[in-house]
């Protein structure tokens, strides 16, 4: 490789400077295929990647070479390809040539009915490995009027496949990683309240739309008393779980894909505080008839009253009363409504 010309020294630079800049692989692909067909002199190239668990090559890239022929070829004519299989199995650049010779090959269904329709005579493929698993591959080819590929050729493309492996596997771990912050700020932006996301040492690595709208939407003052109370959960009290209209909660869970230790602090706003039926025979066993009387005397409603909002009598009331007292082990209509308002306020002093 010492007798490369100014011109190819320049494309080779250019092919292992864009390999290294790009992160998306199927430009990764595409470009690598624009450069190798300057520094190869080809005609034409294509790149698949290899679909392991459906045994099929996939996501074409291409120039020079008919789509419509292509779809032939990925829905066709690879279960009948006399060559790739072989070619696939070489860990380096190799001609064509080297696994059928050009005879044999002018003579298959693949080369006629397929290759010659877009021009394709002389062929060098290279693969990429990751382990054990193609991740994707460069074929070039040139027409029928022009000289095969030399051995000068092959080592040229061997000394790109190293890079071009590489940019592969950087660019599938880079789209693994998106795919994983994607689904991880999605599980944050779904949540029921605002998500303050930290890491061990306790800094804010994200913040859902709530959080943000909420801390822009907060005075000074307020968020500084909130972040204090984001803090102390952070350092594990849980004392006061509560802030202005809003609960506080902390979860500590590992950031997908990196196992990194993470804690959350949600802070979602409680719902208007609600005193019915429902909720006294739920919370306090209480029957239909009882929870309508509590209901009415918590409003401030005397026993007569109730009565004849319910149609009653004054003795049915002080009896349904009466049975109410000793379910929430209380005395008189005092205690009463605080034992059925204490789980629904909070009473400072």
């Amino acid at each position: 490789m010492q007798d490369l010309s100014a011109n190819e020294v320049s494309l080779l630079c250019r092919v292992l400077e864009r390999l290294s800049s790009s992160l998306e692989e199927e430009r990764v692909r595409q470009s690598a295929c624009e450069d190798l067909m300057a520094l190869l002199q080809a005609d034409y190239a294509a790149s698949f990647v290899w679909n392991e668990s459906a045994e099929v090559f996939q996501r074409a890239v291409y120039l020079n070479m008919s789509p419509d022929n292509l779809a032939r070829y990925e829905a066709h004519y690879q279960f009948h390809d006399p060559i790739t299989p072989a070619l696939q199995r070489r860990r380096h650049a190799t001609l064509v040539v080297e696994v059928m010779p050009q005879e044999e090959l002018e003579r298959t269904e693949f080369f006629n009915d397929f290759l010659q329709r877009d021009g394709l005579h002389h062929g060098i493929n290279v693969y990429a490995y990751d382990g054990d698993l193609n991740i994707g591959d460069l074929r070039i080819w040139r027409a029928a009027h022009r000289p095969d590929f030399t051995v000068r050729d092959k080592d040229l493309l061997e000394a790109v496949r190293p890079h071009f492996t590489n940019a592969l596997r950087n660019a599938r771990v880079w789209a693994e990683a998106q795919d994983t912050a994607r689904q991880w700020a999605d599980l944050w932006e779904s949540a029921p309240g605002a998500c303050f996301v930290y890491d061990s040492h306790e800094k804010l690595v994200h913040q859902n739309r709530a959080a943000r709208r909420l801390e822009s939407d907060l005075a000074d003052p307020e968020r500084t008393t909130l972040m204090t109370r984001v803090g102390r959960l952070l350092r594990g009290d849980l004392s006061q779980t509560r802030w202005g209209p809003y609960f506080l909660s902390v979860l500590r869970d590992d950031e997908p894909g990196t196992g990194r230790p993470l804690i959350v602090v949600q802070a979602y706003q409680r719902p208007a505080a609600r005193l019915d039926a429902a909720y006294l025979r739920q919370e306090h066993g209480l029957s239909p008839r009882e929870a309508e009387v509590c209901l009415l005397a918590a409003k401030g409603l005397t026993d007569g009253e109730i009565a004849r909002v319910l149609g009653v009598s004054f003795h049915t009331v002080r009896t349904y009363l009466n049975n109410s007292f000793l379910k929430l082990d209380v005395t008189n209509r005092t205690e009463l409504v605080h034992a059925v308002l204490s789980g629904l306020v909070e009473v400072a002093f």
